[in-house]
């Protein structure tokens, strides 16, 4: 998994979300909570925003943390829609 994220930061996320998907047919990987999530974000920065509002909610159901949670949430709700954070 992790070098499916350097993929993305070198050759983009086409490429990495190929890995992703390879991945995925890995059983050993089925409960792994980060998969969505990066398969979440990938589709997002590909501009595929209909299969990207699929894999959101199932990165939501995958991770217990607060601060993850919200991101993901922020990501689903897409821009504009999003939560304004207060300023300091």
């Amino acid at each position: 998994m992790n070098r499916t994220v350097a993929v993305s930061m070198v050759s983009g996320p086409a490429p990495a979300l190929e890995e992703v998907t390879e991945l995925e047919k890995d059983g050993r990987l089925a409960r792994y909570q980060y998969l969505p999530g990066i398969k979440a974000d990938l589709l997002h920065r590909l501009g595929r925003s209909e299969e990207a509002s699929v894999a959101y909610p199932q990165a939501l159901e995958s991770t217990g943390n607060d601060a993850e949670r919200e991101f993901l949430a922020e990501r689903l709700a897409g821009p504009g829609r999003a939560q304004q954070r207060p300023t300091n």
